[in-house]
Formats: C-alpha cells, sequence, structure tokens
C-alpha cells in the first residue's frame, strides 16, 4: 500500500489541527493566530508561548521550539508513526483507507475480521469500565483500589474495570449489542461450554481488568487481576488473536509515550500495576512488557521514542532472568539500556510505597549500564580463573556480537578486558572463536546482522509513503542547519502569507540565496505558488516534516501599537525587505570575494570595471 500526495493532503484537510490540540491545552485568539500553554509534558510553563495558526494548520512554541503539522503533534504528542499518524486522522475524518494496488480477497477478508475484533473489544472495554462505575464504594473492587493507593484519575487514565463475578454477564452485553457468541469467542473474551455441553461463558469473572492498548488506543486485549486470593491463577491475559500479538506491544504505551518522547527516556517493568503506580507517582515515562523479558519487536517500538531504556526489574531470580534476556535484545536493537534491581526483592510498587518516589528517582538517576549489571551477577564469587574467563566470555560473546554498533562495543571490550583482567587483543580473538581474528576484523551477529550496519529494519506498518510529507520516513530531510540568519527570516517572512511571497517573487531574489536547504524550499514554495495559491497557505504544514530543524520555518510577529494583539503588517513587510536587503548584500560580498580571487591571477580591465561596479553596489546598499 501506498500513500500518495494526494491522500495525505486530503486526511489533513480534512482535519482541523485547532481541533485536535484543543483537546489537551487551552487556546485563545491573539493577533492572526491562537496562543496557549505549550501542551507537551517536558516543556512547563506558566505564561502562554504556544502559537497555532489555522490558516496555516501549524503550531509552534517560542518557548521550548516544538514546531509542526498535525503529523508530527501526533508523533511528538502520542508516539504515532507516520503511518499510524495517517491512519488515525483518516478514521478521525471516515476516510476510507487506501487500497493495496494487489489484494486478494483472503486479505480482504482479514482485514473485516480485524476491524470487527476491535469493535467487540471495544464493547468489552466499555462494558468493564461500567462494572466499575457502578459498583458502591464498600465493594471489594472498589476496597482493593483503595488498598493499592489507586486514584480515579488513575483508573479512567489507564481505563480500569472490573468483571463480574456472573457466568455470561459480558456475553449477555454483547448479544445485546448483535455480536455474535463466535466473534467474542475468536475475539478471546468468551469460552464454548465443553462436556457436550451448548453455549458459552466468560473468560474474565470476578477480576479487576486492564485493557491492553495499541499505540493507536485501541483496545487489542486485557488482563484480569485476582481479586478472591483462593482463585487462580493471578493474573489472567487474553490470549493471542488476529489483533493481538504480546511480543508486539508493551502496556501503558498509549497512556505514556509522549513522556518517554519528551523525557527521552524509556523505564521498562514487568506488571500492569507497577506501571500504574509509578505513572500515578509521577515517574509516567514508563510501560510494562508482556511476558518476561523484552522481544525485538518491543525494542523497535521504544526506538521510534527514545534509545535511552533502564530496566526497573525485580531483585528476585526471575528478575535477573528478565534482564539476562532483554540484554542482547536491546543492545540488537541500537539501544542504550541500563537497570536497576530493586532491593530486598521488592517489585517497584511497593518500593515507591515504602520508600518514595524520590527514592526511586535517584535509583534511575544512579542505573548502571545494563550489560554491567548483568555482569557483576555473572562475576559474583569471581576468582579470576582461566576456565571462569572462558565460561564468561562464552555468555558474552552472543551479547557482544550482535551489537549494532560497533563503536559501542569497542568500548564494552575495553571495560571488559580490564574487568576479568586480561588482553584486549586476546578477548576479541576469543569472542571471534578464530586465532586469525584481529582488531579490525568484523564480528558477524546472531541471524546475519553486521554491526556496522544494524538489524534490518522492517518497513512502517501501513505500506510505504510518498511525497514532502514522507520524508522524515525515508531518510530525506532538508537542512537548513548552518544557514544565514537573513535567509531563514527573508525564508521564514516569505512563507508567512501570500502577500509577503509576492514581495519576495516580484524582486526576482531567488539566485541571491546560497544555502541549499533554504534555496529547495523555496524552489518548492514557487511551484506550489504557482501552481495552486490555495495549496499555499498551507504549505508550512507540509513543510515541517521535511526539515530538520522544523521551527526556523517560522517567524515572530512583530508587535503592533496595541501590543501582540495587533500584528503590524507594515512592520512586517519592512522587517522582510530589510532580510532581503541582507540577503543581497550577502551575495554580492561572496561574488566580490571570487572577482578578488580571479583578479590575483588574471588582472583584466574588465575584472577591474566589475569590482569597482560590486564595490558601488554594496555601498549603496550598506547605505540604504
Amino acid at each position: 500500500m501506498r500513500f500518495t500526495d494526494e491522500f495525505i493532503r486530503r486526511v489533513m484537510e480534512a482535519n482541523n489541527v485547532v481541533d485536535i490540540i484543543s483537546q489537551y491545552t487551552q487556546l485563545k485568539p491573539s493577533g492572526g493566530g491562537l496562543m496557549g500553554r505549550c501542551p507537551f509534558p517536558d516543556h512547563q510553563e506558566k505564561t502562554p508561548s504556544f502559537s497555532v495558526s489555522e490558516h496555516k494548520q501549524v503550531y509552534h512554541c517560542f518557548g521550548c521550539h516544538k514546531s509542526g503539522n498535525l503529523i508530527t503533534f501526533l508523533r511528538d504528542y502520542h508516539g504515532y508513526s507516520f503511518p499510524e499518524a495517517v491512519e488515525w486522522l483518516a478514521k478521525r475524518a471516515s476516510i476510507p483507507m487506501p487500497e493495496k494496488d494487489v489484494r486478494s480477497s483472503a486479505e480482504d477478508a482479514a482485514a473485516a475480521k480485524r476491524k470487527k475484533l476491535f469493535e467487540v473489544n471495544r464493547l468489552a472495554l466499555q462494558f468493564f469500565a461500567e462494572q466499575l462505575k457502578r459498583t458502591r464504594a464498600d465493594h471489594y473492587s472498589r476496597q482493593y483500589i483503595a488498598k493499592r493507593g489507586l486514584t480515579e484519575e488513575t483508573v479512567e487514565a489507564f481505563q480500569i474495570g472490573f468483571a463480574p463475578r456472573e457466568w455470561d454477564g459480558l456475553l449477555a452485553f454483547l448479544i445485546s449489542k448483535n455480536v455474535p457468541p463466535a466473534l467474542a469467542e475468536e475475539a478471546r473474551l468468551i469460552v464454548a461450554r465443553k462436556d457436550g455441553k451448548s453455549g458459552h461463558f466468560d473468560m474474565f469473572r470476578d477480576r479487576l481488568m486492564f485493557p491492553i492498548l495499541n499505540t493507536m488506543g485501541e483496545a487489542v486485549a486485557f488482563g484480569g487481576r485476582v481479586l478472591n486470593p483462593e482463585d487462580n491463577p493471578k493474573y489472567l491475559n487474553s490470549p493471542e488473536t488476529p489483533v493481538f500479538e504480546k511480543k508486539k506491544v508493551l502496556y501503558g504505551l498509549h497512556q505514556t509515550a509522549r513522556y518517554i518522547r519528551s523525557d527521552d527516556l524509556a523505564v521498562i517493568v514487568e506488571g500492569y500495576m507497577d506501571a500504574v503506580s509509578l505513572y500515578q507517582a509521577g515517574v509516567k515515562n514508563v510501560a510494562a512488557v508482556m511476558s518476561s523479558s523484552l522481544t525485538p519487536e518491543q525494542a523497535r517500538l521504544l526506538k521510534r521514542m527514545t534509545r535511552n531504556v533502564v530496566m526497573l526489574l525485580d531483585g528476585d531470580n526471575a528478575g535477573v532472568d528478565g534482564a539476562e534476556r532483554s540484554l542482547p535484545i536491546l543492545l540488537q536493537g541500537d539501544l542504550y539500556p541500563k537497570g536497576v534491581f530493586l532491593p530486598d526483592n521488592m517489585d517497584p510498587d511497593d518500593f515507591v510505597k515504602s520508600q518514595g518516589v524520590e527514592a526511586l528517582r535517584e535509583l534511575l538517576d544512579r542505573a548502571q549500564d545494563l550489560l554491567f549489571v548483568v555482569l557483576d551477577r555473572w562475576m559474583e564469587n569471581y576468582r579470576g580463573e582461566p576456565p571462569e574467563k572462558l565460561k564468561l566470555v562464552d555468555k558474552l560473546k552472543p551479547v557482544l556480537n550482535g551489537i549494532a554498533d560497533r563503536r559501542l562495543r569497542e568500548l564494552y571490550l575495553q571495560e571488559i578486558a580490564r574487568r576479568l583482567n586480561v588482553q584486549l587483543p586476546w578477548l576479541r580473538q576469543a569472542l571471534d572463536g578464530s586465532a586469525a581474528a584481529g582488531p579490525d576484523r568484523v564480528m558477524s551477529g546472531p541471524r546475519g546482522i553486521d554491526p556496522r550496519r544494524g538489524p534490518a529494519v522492517s518497513p512502517p506498518r501501513g505500506g510505504a509513503v510518498s511525497g514532502p510529507l514522507a520524508a522524515e520516513e525515508k531518510g530525506s530531510q532538508i537542512i537548513l542547519k548552518g544557514a544565514p540568519s537573513a535567509e531563514l527570516t527573508a525564508m521564514a517572512l516569505s512563507l508567512k502569507s501570500r502577500a509577503n511571497f509576492e514581495i519576495f517573487a516580484r524582486e526576482s531574489v531567488f539566485d541571491w540565496f546560497a544555502h541549499e536547504g533554504v534555496r529547495k524550499i523555496l524552489l518548492e514554495a514557487q511551484t506550489v505558488y504557482g501552481q495552486d495559491q490555495e495549496r499555499f497557505d498551507r504549505l508550512s504544514s507540509l513543510l515541517v516534516s521535511t526539515v530538520d530543524q522544523p521551527g526556523l520555518l517560522f517567524a515572530r510577529e512583530p508587535s503592533g501599537p496595541k501590543g501582540p494583539e495587533e500584528v503590524d503588517t507594515e512592520l512586517e513587510v519592512k522587517w522582510l525587505r530589510d532580510a532581503l536587503r541582507r540577503v543581497r548584500e550577502m551575495h554580492l560580498r561572496g561574488q566580490l570575494q571570487k572577482l578578488r580571487a580571479e583578479l590575483a591571477r588574471d588582472p583584466s580591465p574588465e575584472k577591474l570595471e566589475s569590482l569597482a561596479n560590486l564595490q558601488k553596489d554594496i555601498s549603496s546598499l550598506t547605505k540604504g
């Protein structure tokens, strides 16, 4: 499947950046747009500095300098990938997703089935949440929530619910919503009776329910925590379905992705309650694994938001085993993992309740490299005997030889050689398993991974994307870093309005600009302006995803005589003309320097005359 430019524009034109951002911060009219407090969690401010332009469908924060359009907002706030953001916006606007070029009837049926399963799970989530809301304060489910110290806000944030004791409570509800029992059974919400009996019964009964959401916020599965101590198992999780593969999901990530991205750090725990408890305590950049260790798919999911990961683990044997299994996966995924083992076999929830959140933050701040945390465990009672060294090297081999970044691997080797008290060349040779191994030999990682290139990256879900909005996915960004300030100012003001761009166009100044990135953007603007002036109004919205520093596309509006509420267009035009004058002066000085170099080689009369004319032009510009 391919997202064409036309489809992306259709999706973006069907959504309004003001409608979406207004869900996260209050916006008030100011000047030519709207202003509010920055909604991003890493920027706490008292004075509004977050500007939104409904006309241009872009936002820009003058405080933290985040800029973008609908796509980038969903990426940075929710952690969506590019295809996920486009799909989310398309669904919101009821725009059908484009069909694949070649799609079999089986694929059509599978897509239709997934859509139905998502709807069944949505109804189940609604049922469980409503059941909890209906319970009295003295109900044992409410008493358990109070005992665990969860607030109503936290319960609502994670959409925690309750499955009643009845054998068919959910089944009856789904039937009332015209859901066939066979579909509910395929969603693993009900179970067929056995021993020759007909009918079904609910899979989850008398449990506190934790919905498991994908990054799009869709319910894909459920985890149920037992409330009666005599019942087993303690946690009952949905089996895998066509919409749920536990290796591809991290619990809580839908709620916490924006905090992980803004903090540039993911704290990984082992259970639902640990994630919920830490979130409530203020450690909101947290997510929980769906099994005892991370998977390659989960590592790729995290890398979309950050490369820095702290494994917050119970100090028991299960925690140690989980760290050992997760370590090579994180390193192969080109992440930077650290680890913390909690004392006295406590889990994160116990630790926060007994020691407080500040004590936990101190542990996280002091977290050590996960490789050395694991190595310290392996080296307990280490005496440095040759067989011990060989055993340790054999255990380290699959970890080190799969590291994507060869520079990081070399640094690890140096530190491990010091700790084992062995020579670095010997360690390299031992890991390679060949006497011919040398310092520059490339180690082959597991499954053919080349440490110089890293693991192969699967194409993003949703298929290939094209056009200017797809530039980030393709890695073909326009670089504005290093552009002269005069060129950046002239570019931003020219893009600001059609009236400004007409001034730019009439001056015929394109050749004055020297920076390649600025020239690319102005050339795109010229093309769009000449073809469709209505589309030009949203050009900035299309460009923000293609540049390395989106904030450079925006110019702060000059205040009018009555203050910032009034935009002084006359002052803005003066500002633009002054920027263009400075750009031309830079252009002429560049020509002057080049001409002087030519005169040193060939002092012809023609070149001397050209030099005099250039100096006169520069002088007149400076006086003007």
